[in-house]
This record gives structure tokens, sequence and C-alpha cells, in this order.
């Protein structure tokens, strides 16, 4: 069993390693490599006690608390893909509340073991069931919701909306088994149809960690090798969006310059893509997200991020902050404007958080640098202010 042990962290590893050593990073990837550490952990642990203490029975009566930290882990990672992750940001740590309180009693019970020259105390019991049983209903139960959460991933993630839906059947098929084998221990000793139940449990965990650490390494290596052939949503883009070409944006200039790129996307191509992002701004004002990432809105929008980047670079001339922050700034004025025709004072601040904003001194520096004037001044001036950086925004707006 230890060469199985040690065949699956080794496993966990090497595909943490791909992790650690690519350049090329998406933000749900730091789940992936949480996963793969805790596995590697949890086996790599098991690998010692099997070498060092081969006949003792302490590491088979001894269940880790890092059982309780995989379901959770897939469904954070499901959600983050899915783009509901923010919404629940503050409240995700709940999920690891049974695994917090189990790692305590783990490390309480590991202590007493040492200060007693290796005797195991009654409680070890009462934990081993506590953490099993937990185990049994929150695998299934993450898995279930981590499967029916799958169907909002965007088409553009396949694979990995596949390594959700594999990483939730296995999940739930350790759990059958593991429910299997609870019954089994159940039943009169000549009933039982399993004799050794612990020996299969052991083998039955490791083999689908082995082939969940296989399955992440395969979406890994897909994503490396991803040359961003085709594009899912040129062919829904009008054909006058894709054509037509704003005057106003030839005269962006940004704020760094850089070297020339070799371009992946024809110009029509990149004169799509901006014609429907401008097209995502107007109509579901994605901007007012504070989390707005490049990954979550190419993810949103079903295209390559790499795509969306050279569109915006390239094309307008505009990294993707400078766009969206454009969007943001011609929200608050929009706000100011009405304020100010009801002679009201409002809080300038909020109505930055409001319009997406979550930096009090990044809302001032746009601000300035495309109205030209202060929050506060702008409020005190009888005139409205006409927004010179029409380029990004000038299209969607009328």
């Amino acid at each position: 069993m230890k060469y199985i042990i040690l065949l699956g962290a080794f496993q966990a590893l090497v595909v943490f390693s791909i992790f650690v050593i690519s350049h090329k990073k998406r933000s749900s990837d730091n789940i992936l490599s949480w996963f793969l550490m805790l596995v590697f952990v949890h086996l790599g642990a098991g690998f010692v006690l099997h070498t060092l203490f081969p006949h003792a029975e302490i590491h088979k009566q001894y269940y880790t608390f890092i059982t309780l930290m995989y379901a959770p882990v897939l469904w954070m990672y499901t959600t983050h893909l899915s783009g509901r992750y923010q919404q629940a940001r503050r409240s995700n740590y709940l999920h690891f509340l049974p695994a917090m309180a189990g790692a305590i009693a783990y490390f309480t019970i590991a202590g007493y073991i040492i200060a007693h020259n290796g005797k195991t105390p009654p409680a070890i019991i009462y934990y081993n069931q506590t953490v099993g049983y937990i185990a049994l209903v929150s695998f299934p139960l993450y898995a279930i919701l981590s499967l029916w959460e799958a169907r909002r991933i965007p088409a553009f993630w396949q694979s990995e909306r596949q390594l959700v839906r594999f990483m939730a059947i296995v999940f739930l098929a350790t759990t059958l088994f593991s429910w299997l084998l609870t019954v089994n221990n159940n039943l009169s000793p000549a009933s039982r149809f399993i004799i050794d139940t612990h020996h299969w449990g052991r083998i039955i965990t490791y083999i689908s960690l082995l082939s969940i650490c296989l399955a992440i390494g395969r979406v890994r290596i897909l994503f490396l090798m991803d040359t961003g052939a085709t594009l899912p949503l040129l062919e829904n883009t009008p054909p006058v969006a894709a054509v037509v070409e704003e005057p106003a944006e030839e005269e962006v200039t940004p704020d760094t310059l850089s070297l020339p790129r070799k371009s992946v996307l024809s110009t029509q191509q990149q004169a799509a893509i901006a014609a429907q992002v401008k097209q995502w701004m107007y109509e579901k004002a994605l901007y007012k997200d504070p989390e707005l990432t490049l990954d979550k809105l190419a993810a949103a929008m079903e295209i390559s991020r790499h795509h969306l980047s050279e569109a915006l670079n390239q094309y307008l001339g505009q990294s993707f902050y400078q766009f969206i922050n454009e969007y943001r700034i011609r929200e608050v004025v929009k706000l100011l404007d009405k304020y100010r025709q009801d002679k009201e004072m409002p809080n300038i601040l909020s109505l930055a958080f409001e319009a997406g904003f979550h930096s009090k001194s990044s809302f001032n520096q746009y601000f300035k640098k495309v109205t030209g004037t202060t929050p506060s001044a702008y409020m005190k001036s009888k005139n409205t202010v006409v927004i010179t950086a029409q380029s990004t925004v000038n299209s969607a707006l009328t």
C-alpha cells in the first residue's frame, strides 16, 4: 500500500510544481494548488508513517482532518469558475469549520500520544467516528452542489468544467464505497463480504486522490498548450459592430508605452471583440463589480483571456484597468450630475464604490485623468465638465 501512497504524493508534488514554475496563471489556479498541497501532505504523512512504523496500529486507526477539506475546496473552485465565488467570499471560511475543529482534536490527541509514549486515549475512537461520518456527509453534499453549480461555468472553460465533474463523481464513488464498508462492519463477522475493511478503504481513498491529481495535471497541461485557435462568440457578433471603427479610439494614448507584440488576431477579429466587450459594459454594467478581473470578464464572455487582452491593448490601446475604470468614471459623473441637478451634495466616495472602485486613491487618480478636475471641484462647477477621454466609452454610451 505504501507504494500507492508514495505514487500519489509524488504525483501531487509534480503537478503542484507545474503550477509554481509556470508564468501563465489564472486566479482559480491558487485553489487547485491548495488542493494539491493538501493531497501531498496527506499522502506524504501516510507514507512516512507506513515506512517508519510498518507494524504500528496507530497510523491505521488515526484519521486525518485533511479529509474534511477536500470537498469544500472543490466547491470553492467550482464557484470561482462559475463567477459566484465573490458573492460568498466572506462566508467561504465557514465551510472549513469542521476541518478546523478536526485539526484541533487531531493535534490534541497527537500530543497526548507523544506524552504517554504511544498510548492512545479513548477519545481517538470518537474522533475517528466523527471525522468519518462528517466525511460521509460532506463528500456527497459538496459533490452534488458542485455538479449543479458546474452548469453555470462558461463553455469556454470546458476542460475545467470536466475536471469539476470528474472530481465530484470520484467523491460520490468514494462515498458509496465507504458506505458499503460501514454496512459491512455492522454485519456479523461471518456475514461480512470484506474482511479487511480498513485496508480496502485506504486503497480506494489513495487511488481516488491519485486519479484527481492526474486529472488536475491534465487540465493544467492543456491550458499551457492552449493557443486559443477559435473565438466562440465572434460568429454571434453583429457584423456592423465588428467592422465599424470609432475615430475617437485612434486618439487613445496608453499610460505606459509597451513594446510591439505579435498579433494573433486579425484587425477585424480585434474589432469584433472590442465591440462585443463595449456592448457587455453597456448592457450588463460589469464594471460595477469591484472584483472584476481580465480572467473573470473573459470567462463571462466565453472568449480567451489572451484574445481579450490583445483586443484591449492593441486595438483600443488601453490596459484592462484603464478600460474598466473609464466606464466607472462615467458612472460616477452621471450620478454626480443627477445630484447636482437636485442641488444635493452626495457622498462622493460612496458613489465611487457603487461604480466599482475599491480604492479612494485610484478613484481620485482616474477621475482627474479622465475629467481634468477633482471630484469636489467638479461638484462646485456650474457647467458640466466634458470628459476628454471619449475613446473607450463614447461608442458604448451613444
